[in-house]
């Protein structure tokens, strides 16, 4: 199985965006290019393994990551430690946890690029501080 390497320009066209946000109602604010590229930067950063051809899937989380994008939500800040609670009573208190980062979960986007997750072996785990 041949695999699509890192750093390619985009796995849908510029007129598949367009369409695919035509279809749900939405209209694009930003450049389909643009946006296409800074979702291609996102899923670079996925360590996804990509066949030849490049399953709907794959094209699907692209055009969804663009939407996100495109509404103003930034795939590549980033993450820290979730923080719990804030107080300030004279000194500044900060609680955080240990379970989880501070960000923004996008169940559709995880659920398409599940099946293509993973280290060179294909194996992955999450790691927790005890």
């Amino acid at each position: 199985m041949a695999t699509i390497t890192v750093g390619t320009n985009s796995y849908v066209t510029e007129a598949e965006l367009t369409t695919y946000a035509t279809d749900r109602g939405i209209t694009l604010t930003g450049a389909p290019d643009v946006l296409l590229i800074k979702a291609m930067d996102y899923l670079d950063t996925q360590n996804l393994t990509v066949p030849d051809p490049v399953p709907d899937q794959i094209k699907t989380a692209q055009m969804v990551a663009a939407l996100l994008i495109d509404s103003g939500e930034n795939l590549l800040a980033p993450q820290g430690q979730r923080v719990l609670s804030e107080s300030v009573a004279g000194a500044v208190s900060v609680s955080y946890s240990d379970t989880g980062r501070q960000s923004t979960y996008y169940p559709q986007l995880a659920a398409l690029l599940r099946p293509y997750l993973g280290s060179a072996g294909g194996n992955t785990f999450e790691v927790r501080r005890g």
